[in-house]
């Protein structure tokens, strides 16, 4: 489940702070769907239920394989996968 350094060439900037709240949550929501599909399908992440801890742990494992990522994309990233994504107990 590694992602290589093209996996995030298609990443934009990070949105302008004068953007509203639900845009940034759309902008985590992005943020995975053109990172995470660069490599594989969204259905990887059905019944997925990672602590915060997990997934800060894998995604800093794809990123250490060279993709530039922001503080805040990751950040975005992790909120989002957490939210939706996330241990529910």
């Amino acid at each position: 489940m590694l992602l290589t350094m093209a996996a995030f060439t298609s990443l934009f900037a990070f949105a302008p702070s004068g953007r509203s709240a639900s845009a940034v949550k759309d902008r985590g929501r992005e943020l995975v769907q053109d990172v995470c599909t660069y490599c594989h399908n969204l259905d990887r992440l059905n019944g997925q239920e990672l602590t915060r801890q997990e997934w800060r742990g894998l995604i800093k494992g794809m990123i250490s394989e060279g993709a530039p990522v922001t503080d805040q994309e990751f950040s975005m990233i992790l909120d989002y996968l957490v939210k939706h994504h996330g241990r529910k107990h």
